[in-house]
């Protein structure tokens, strides 16, 4: 039998021929100039371009002229195991890679190999630090190879966007380009498109986003009127519901279900007979003030900045501001929080990740979790996940948990924890899942009397991070952080030496500590600060400073000096540190490396081990450890009776003393497999059936682009009045006459009036005549009709400005139902669980529906186009 580690290992084996022969290949790209490097870049160009493949002599010349380009620019050259991952990303695969092992420079090599088809290549990442940082960073090396590179982000405008979409390389965060995805479905002219066709793209953090991310679609809204006094009168009707007697909670589907009780205290409240006959949702309302209350606290799914509720994403601890909740859930928490709500919102157009990275040819990711994932993955987005092993030998030591009874046992056993390691000395990291549990580490330290800092998603910390990070590896210090996912900088032993020292030479030259630094060093801080900068104030702000540190030409003498004395400080400060650096850093191994302390277990393995991957980087050693309480959500909710009849037989009420027990681990082991599972079934859930609204989306969006696309549309038009008057006829025909005849008269009078005729048609007349006279009449007088309408328009205006108006009302009506058909399969995938009920299968019958909800939104596009066009006068 084949051990999955010995599958890893054969699949890593099948690189060795590539991996041989682009290391052969570095001694020649050595001796190429700069220029010849750009030179070899364009010939790689023109051979793809003849044989449209990207073949093995292709990669090994764009890998070995990529790793050469990187010495030359950044001083960084790929490893082996780095190419390997290169290799593996640009077959279209997940490459794992622990922490520290240079993911962001692996990527590289893909890009550049898939730049030669002049298609774009996007590297998708999960914040704009981290896009901006990567970008600047790997873009010397794309530069130097003579490809351009552009960077997506939030504040930028379309104009920007397009420019940046337009190089051959885009770095860019997953919610930037699902929604200029989703936004360019929405355009009205092609020229306002802002993304090409999708080539290859590689995300970062591809389990963070692929899998955590899952869960919530992307919708983009348009604002809507609404009452806020109805969301404030269900907050003030919720506090009269008693849990368990008016309603039941399901804190696993975080559902809140009114009971009997709790519909006829609602009825007594407002005092009506029957709450589901009136003309407003008022169960709608009340379970959204029943959720806000009971499943959505402050300081843990959301922050209230600048008076606006500001979502905090559960798995990377940042702030979402641009994101809301949907079906009134936002606007629930609001009057919660006592924010006045004068807009709700309407789905425009929406989209799941899982469908949008599908979209991509070519897709590859990398993260240093995704094994666990491995099956997911591959089940829904193709994606094989390979192990790449690490350049030295891995030292981290994961010890077993520590589980408490009680989370106050919990709190104190981490607390003592911290203080252990604050006395040693050791660098101690602390995961929590939430801004409030950060909070209650932060007030037990404090009164412990330990220094310690907070990273978490409000705003006074998240200003902090880099300098947080940067310093989280030195002697004694204590971080207490939220989910560190995407954090994108590597905790290093020590502290960051270069992070150090731009501190110290920001600090010299703003404060002007002339005489300070001269007593430290014989430099005599270069010269006096080049005499004031040659006789002029050295008052310079930081961002003065690091603006300058920026820029690449200065267009002043005094922007040349500062450069200058900055350069000469910084080298002479690394000298001078680096003895001190690396003894510390010494005193920090022997101590054992980065201690990680997790305090909950969380949804899947996954993310606990993007926990404990912050230590042990790069052989470095490292520890980490879980406190974990048998109160804490996910074994409360997933636990199952085991445990708490492991509590009440051996009668465990200690809080202080930790709890070890085969069976306790089992079980422990086991809740959090129940959550995976859980969760997964979700994603799978959402996955089939949003594939069905996918299937719909695609027809839609594909229409929509040949509208676009198209010069004029006008037998496209004529086509289209020819199966409204099908559909018009098919109505007028079978409708009962005697049951609707004041309905019929009404519509024929309109159709005489939109197809401009007078002739004497009534009723009667109608339905003796026989199908084919009709329907050719008919068709003749929309034809005669829009015909004058174009020639009369043609006189007034330019054909080109009567082409784009029609352009214009069908994509108006493509967008306009679109909207429509989306609220009305929200409403279908709420209310068809209820299937199940009836032992029918709810999927299946939420596909029959959507069918036929999709034939109807189909016909109502070609309703609006032709009533819109016929009845519109211009003049």
């Amino acid at each position: 039998m084949i051990t999955k580690f010995e599958n890893n290992k054969f699949l890593i084996k099948q690189y060795d021929n590539l991996l041989n022969q682009i290391n052969l290949n570095e001694s020649i790209v050595q001796n190429l100039t700069d220029i010849e490097l750009k030179e070899k870049i364009e010939k790689l160009k023109a051979q793809y371009f003849i044989t449209n493949k990207l073949s093995d002599e292709l990669i090994i010349e764009s890998f070995s002229l990529t790793r050469e380009a990187s010495i030359r620019t950044i001083g960084l050259r790929h490893f082996d195991q780095q190419l390997i991952g290169g290799l593996v990303l640009n077959e279209g695969k997940i490459a794992e890679m622990k922490t520290g092992e240079g993911k962001t420079l692996v990527a590289t090599l893909p890009i550049v190999l898939n730049a030669l088809t002049s298609k774009g290549v996007h590297l998708v990442t999960v914040n704009d630090y981290l896009a901006k940082r990567d970008a600047e960073w790997m873009g010397q090396i794309y530069n130097h190879l003579g490809l351009s590179h552009g960077l997506i982000q939030s504040q930028m405008n379309e104009n920007e966007r397009k420019f940046n979409y337009n190089k051959d390389i885009t770095y860019i965060t997953n919610h930037e380009l699902a929604f200029d995805f989703l936004r360019d479905n929405m355009v009205l002219d092609a020229s306002d498109l802002v993304l090409r066709p999708f080539n290859y793209c590689i995300i970062d953090e591809v389990d963070s986003i692929l899998i955590d991310e899952a869960r919530t679609p992307l919708i983009i809204s348009g604002e809507v009127p609404t009452d806020s006094i109805m969301y404030i009168q269900a907050l003030e009707i919720s506090k009269y519901l008693r849990k368990n007697i008016d309603y039941d909670l399901d804190e696993k589907a975080t559902n809140v279900v009114l009971n009997d009780a709790g519909i006829k205290q609602i009825e007594k409240i407002l005092g009506i007979s029957n709450i589901f006959e009136t003309n407003q949702p008022w169960v709608f309302f009340v379970t959204n003030a029943l959720k806000a209350e009971n499943f959505f606290f402050k300081n843990v799914q959301y922050i209230v900045r600048n008076n606006k509720i500001c979502i905090v994403d559960e798995f990377t601890g940042r702030i979402m501001p641009d994101r809301r909740w949907n079906n009134g859930l936002h606007e629930a928490i609001e009057a919660k929080e006592n924010i006045w709500v004068d807009q709700s919102s309407q789905q425009l157009a929406g989209i799941t990740y899982q469908n949008f990275f599908t979209l991509y040819p070519k897709l590859s990711g990398m993260t240093g979790t995704a094994k666990t994932a491995a099956t997911e993955f591959e089940k829904i987005y193709n994606l094989e996940v390979i192990v790449i092993p690490t350049i030295r030998p891995f030292q981290r030591e994961d010890l077993p948990d520590q589980v408490y009874v009680s989370e106050i046992g919990k709190w104190k056993a981490v607390a003592q924890a911290c203080r252990e390691m604050y006395q040693i000395g050791r660098p101690t990291l602390v995961g929590t899942n939430s801004i409030e549990k950060s909070e209650i580490i932060s007030l037990i330290l404090n009164d412990y009397n330990i220094p310690h800092k907070v990273l978490n998603a409000k705003p006074e910390n998240l200003g902090l991070e880099s300098e947080i990070i940067a310093e989280a590896g030195c002697l004694g210090s204590i971080v207490i952080s939220t989910n560190m996912a995407g954090r994108g900088t590597d905790i290093i032993l020590g502290g960051n030496l270069n992070f150090k020292i731009n501190r110290i030479v920001i600090n010299l030259i703003t404060n002007n500590k002339i005489k300070y630094a001269k007593n430290r060093s014989k430099l005599f801080i270069f010269h006096k600060l080049m005499s004031q900068i040659k006789n002029k104030q050295t008052n310079f702000s930081k961002k003065d400073i690091e603006y300058i540190l920026e820029l690449n030409n200065f267009n002043t003498q005094k922007q040349k000096l500062l450069k200058k004395v900055i350069v000469i400080l910084f080298f002479y400060l690394k000298i001078n540190l680096k003895k001190s650096f690396v003894s510390k850093r010494k005193q920090i191994v022997e101590l054992g490396g980065l201690f990680v302390i997790g305090t909950e277990r969380h949804e899947s393995r996954r993310i606990d081990n993007q926990l404990r991957g912050r230590t042990a980087r790069q052989g470095d050693p490292g520890t980490s450890r879980f406190y974990i309480s048998l109160e804490d959500k996910i074994f409360r909710l997933f636990g199952g009776n085991k445990i708490k009849q492991l509590i009440n037989t051996f009668q465990l009420t200690n809080d202080d003393i930790p709890l070890q027990s085969k069976i306790l681990t089992k079980s422990l082991d086991l809740a959090q497999e129940k959550v995976e599972n859980y969760y997964y079934e979700i994603r799978k859930n959402i996955y089939e059936y949003d594939e069905v609204l996918n299937q719909q989306r695609q027809i839609f969006y594909a229409t929509r682009w040949s509208v676009l696309n198209t010069v004029t549309i006008r037998n496209w038009i004529l086509d289209i009045g020819e199966s409204v008057i099908i559909e018009l006829l098919k109505y007028l025909k079978t409708t009962q006459t005697i049951e609707n005849k004041e309905l019929l008269e009404q519509d024929l009078e309109q159709l005489k009036n939109l197809f401009n005729f007078s002739i004497n048609l009534d009723i009667k007349t109608l339905k003796q005549l026989p199908y084919f006279v009709l329907f050719n009449f008919l068709r003749e007088q929309f034809w005669l009709n829009y015909d004058l309408k174009e020639i009369n328009y043609e006189l007034l205006m330019q054909i080109k400005e009567y082409q784009d108006f029609q352009k214009s009302c069908f994509l108006k009506a493509i967008d306009s139902c679109w909207s429509d058909h989306l609220e009305k399969m929200s409403e279908l995938r709420e209310a068809i669980v209820w299937s199940a009920y009836g032992q029918r299968d709810p999927l299946i019958q939420y596909k029959q529906e959507a069918y036929r909800l999709f034939t109807i939104t189909l016909q109502e596009i070609q309703n609006y186009l032709i009533f819109t066009l016929l009845s519109t006068d211009l003049t």
